[in-house]
């Protein structure tokens, strides 16, 4: 069997405010060279996390996990909104490593997001709208996610995934003025903000972002 996701730093601080920036990789070495340049720059590594995603052994080379719901339970403390979890979580499931770095001093902002940006990392809007071509031409059925559907059960576990943190679950809102294509910036709310309000905030910015003319996010959520 493949490892499923292991979070390599469980120690990793969570929302004390500031900013926060992620980036996706391909390649384990992409990500692991992000982190250790991270770390020669002076990043705290307690505010350094790496996730990996599904690692297929070589009985079972090129294919991917079945675990949908899982891996978007995996990411709950990372307090991404709900569209970009989904996303984050697809693309573990395929294999994918995901580097986020937390509460950045402002004199660190600049060089944190050259080396995400560097360092291999992808375009999250891109892959995710070749996820939805794949899913098309499959004629895979809607189960939230892109790729070959593991039945109904797994929607289902996403559905309640979903609602386990409507209401407790801190939500970081997307940055437009501060990410890239490849690297995605998020701020905290302010205390006392709702799951909920922060969500509407940050679609209301992923929006403005689309009609500024950039490449508009695939959410790889159940249609309700």
């Amino acid at each position: 069997m493949g490892s499923i996701y292991n979070d390599t730093n469980p120690t990793f601080s969570g929302p004390t405010g500031g900013s926060s920036l992620a980036a996706f990789f391909d390649s384990r070495s992409d990500a692991e060279s992000a982190v250790s340049r991270l770390e020669d720059a002076g990043v705290p590594v307690a505010r350094i996390r790496l996730m990996p995603g599904y690692e297929a052994d070589a009985k079972n080379a090129g294919t991917m996990s079945e675990d949908r719901s899982g891996f978007f339970d995996a990411l709950a403390d990372f307090f991404f909104p709900d569209e970009d979890r989904a996303v984050y979580a697809e693309g573990l499931r395929r294999g994918g490593f995901l580097v986020q770095v937390n509460d950045i001093d402002d004199a660190l902002y600049e060089t944190v997001h050259d080396i995400l940006d560097d360092e291999g990392s992808i375009d999250m809007d891109e892959r995710a709208d070749l996820w939805s071509l794949e899913d098309r031409q499959q004629g895979a059925s809607n189960t939230g996610f892109a790729g070959q559907p593991s039945g109904g059960k797994s929607s289902e576990d996403l559905a309640l995934s979903e609602s386990a943190f409507d209401d407790a679950r801190p939500v970081a809102m997307r940055d437009t003025a501060h990410g890239s294509a490849k690297v995605r910036a998020y701020t905290f709310p302010e205390p006392g903000t709702s799951s909920d309000e922060a969500n509407r905030q940050s679609q209301g910015q992923s929006q403005t972002q689309s009609q500024g003319g950039s490449h508009p996010s695939q959410g790889f959520r159940r249609d309700h």
